[in-house]
């Protein structure tokens, strides 16, 4: 018997969702999470439909060891979990955005570990991916530019008592499933008028469960959103390349992933905070303006 094997850890299943136009993007980032993290992980993928032969092919070259949790599986074990949860079904059914906010938690059991596949790492690092990192709690991305939720701020004055966490992003979310409350999930999906901006819906739920689950947030400092603001530091060990600005960061997006002898980064975590309706009411006019005067000036040129 190799001793050796027996004594290696297990792996922690990183969770992540993926569609067929996002395969090659996926290979390049998650490739990182492979490299870089010093807790060992294998990526368990939730496909959505699309992924044609050839992904697959492309899939297990690019990514060893992973392994695909395939849609047609993932429906049938979500419609017996999801049956006495109407709110939360039709959710799923309606919108794609119901598989990260659903199946990456509850279609397979541990703890949730999940990632965008369009965040990548630059060096090593620690602490992030392991038991002691959610146990107990939800752990996210801050989004220090914007509260990107599908309410409006009289949602958070009126008699249902709504509170969500200031400023995540769901790019990244650890989550204890024994503190993943469906029912209320299933209560929060009923309230239409919170989907003010739909696609907003999924981490304006998360950002509401966060401060019922002893919500954290990594550093931004060390995993940062890729606004055309952000500055990538000697802090930093991986950004999370936003869709509407990755072509600002294509050149940090496609560099190659070298070895290094750099010691590994523990991630830090912080405590998140409730948002107050005025800060809301701020940071949305504050979106608004920005759109308007964009449109303007794109008109103009």
């Amino acid at each position: 018997m190799d001793t050796d094997l027996d004594l290696r850890p297990i792996p922690t299943s990183v969770r992540t969702l993926l569609c067929h136009r996002d395969v090659d993007l996926a290979i390049n980032c998650l490739s990182s999470v492979l490299k870089f993290s010093v807790d060992p992980v294998r990526l368990v993928i939730h496909e959505d439909g699309s992924l044609t032969p050839s992904d697959r092919i492309k899939l297990a070259e690019g990514l060893p060891g992973s392994r695909i949790f395939d849609r047609s599986e993932t429906d049938s074990i979500m419609s017996v979990r999801l049956a006495s949860y109407p709110n939360a079904l039709a959710f799923r059914q309606s919108s794609v955005w119901g598989l990260k906010l659903l199946d990456v938690v509850i279609a397979e059991s541990g703890l949730c570990f999940y990632i965008d596949s369009d965040i990548r790492f630059f060096r090593p690092f620690r602490g992030l991916f392991v038991d002691a990192a959610t146990k107990g709690r939800s752990v996210f991305l801050r989004d220090t530019v914007w509260q990107a939720y599908s309410i409006r701020p009289w949602h958070l004055l009126d008699n249902r008592s709504l509170q969500v966490a200031s400023g995540i992003n769901t790019g990244l979310t650890l989550f204890d499933p024994d503190l993943f409350d469906l029912d209320y999930v299933d209560w929060f999906l009923k309230q239409l008028d919170w989907r003010y901006l739909p696609a907003w819906t999924e981490p304006t739920c998360w950002a509401a469960l966060a401060l019922r689950a002893d919500g954290h947030a990594v550093d931004p400092r060390q995993l940062c959103n890729l606004y055309p603001s952000a500055s990538v530091t000697n802090l930093t060990i991986g950004a999370h390349f936003l869709s509407s600005y990755r072509a600002n960061w294509n050149s940090l997006l496609h560099q190659p992933l070298e070895g290094t002898t750099a010691l590994p980064e523990d991630v830090r975590f912080h405590q998140l905070r409730p948002l107050s309706p005025l800060s809301l009411a701020a940071n949305q006019f504050k979106r608004k303006l920005q759109n308007t005067f964009g449109s303007l000036s794109t008109s103009k040129n």
